[in-house]
C-alpha cells in the first residue's frame, strides 16, 4: 500500500523544528525598530488656544477662511502648515508642526497674538454700537418722560388751552410707546452686560512620540512573516530535490 502524505503536516513539523529561527528573526527586527524610532527626527507641535468672545465675526470664525487669511498674511514669516479647528462654541485652535521648537512656538505666537487683536478689534466696535444703542434708547425714554411731565404739569395747572389736538395726540402715541422702548432698553443691557472679551488662553508645545513600543511590534511582526515564508520556502525546495533524487 502507498505511504500516506500528509503535506501540511510536514511543513508544520518542518517549521516547528526551526522555531528558533522565528525567535531570532523577531527579536533582530525588533532592535531594528527601536533603532528606526531613535533616529527618526522629532516634530514639535504648537497650539494656541483664542477664546473668541461673544463678539460677532462670521469671518473669522470659520476655519477653512481664517487659515486662508493668515497663511497669506503672513507669507515669508511663517513657512508652515497652519490648521484650525473649533474646539469648543466661542474657541478657536490654532496649530502648526515643525522640527524647530523655538521657530514653531514664535510663528504659531505671532499668529495667535493677531488673531486675538483682530478679534478684539471686532468686539470694541460692537461693544461701542450697543452702547450707543442703549445711550440712544435711555434718551428717547427720558425725553418721553419729560413730555409726560411737562404735560402733567400743564393738565394740574388747569392750562389746557396750552395744548392743542395736536399736541394731545403726540403724547398719546409717545406715552403708547414707551413701554417698547424700555423693553428695547432691557435687552440691550443685558447683551452688553453678556459681552466678553476675546481673550489669547495659552500657547502650548509638545514633541512627537517616537512611537517605540508600536515600531518594536512591528518589526516583530515583520519579522515572524518573512522568516515563516523563508522557512516554507525552504522546506519548498527540500522537498522538490526529494521528489527530484527519487525519479
Amino acid at each position: 500500500m502507498d505511504e500516506q502524505k500528509y503535506p501540511v503536516y510536514d511543513y508544520v513539523k518542518f517549521i516547528w523544528n526551526k522555531k528558533l529561527w522565528l525567535v531570532v528573526a523577531a527579536i533582530l527586527f525588533m532592535i531594528a525598530g527601536a533603532a528606526f524610532s531613535f533616529t527618526r527626527t522629532t516634530n514639535y507641535t504648537s497650539t494656541a488656544l483664542v477664546f473668541t468672545g461673544t463678539g460677532n465675526n462670521e469671518f473669522l470664525s470659520k476655519p477653512n477662511l481664517i487659515e486662508s487669511r493668515y497663511e497669506k498674511e503672513f507669507q515669508g514669516k511663517f513657512n508652515g502648515s497652519l490648521n484650525v479647528r473649533i474646539k469648543e462654541p466661542y474657541q478657536i485652535e490654532l496649530s502648526s508642526t515643525d522640527t524647530d521648537k523655538n521657530r514653531l512656538e514664535s510663528d504659531v505666537t505671532m499668529i495667535a497674538e493677531k488673531y486675538y487683536n483682530d478679534m478684539n478689534e471686532r468686539y470694541d466696535v460692537q461693544y461701542g454700537l450697543l452702547e450707543k444703542q442703549v445711550k440712544t434708547i435711555k434718551e428717547k425714554i427720558e425725553s418721553i418722560e419729560q413730555s409726560l411731565d411737562t404735560y402733567g404739569d400743564l393738565a394740574s395747572k388747569e392750562a389746557d388751552e396750552d395744548l392743542n389736538y395736536t399736541d394731545i395726540g403726540t403724547l398719546i402715541k409717545r406715552y403708547e410707546a414707551l413701554p417698547r422702548y424700555e423693553e428695547e432698553l432691557l435687552e440691550a443691557e443685558y447683551d452688553l452686560e453678556l459681552m466678553e472679551k476675546p481673550d489669547l488662553v495659552e500657547v502650548t508645545t509638545t514633541a512627537s512620540s517616537n512611537n517605540l513600543l508600536r515600531n518594536m511590534l512591528l518589526g516583530g511582526g515583520l519579522g515572524l512573516q518573512l522568516m515563516l515564508v523563508i522557512l516554507v520556502f525552504w522546506k519548498y525546495v527540500l522537498n522538490a530535490r526529494r521528489a527530484e533524487s527519487q525519479e
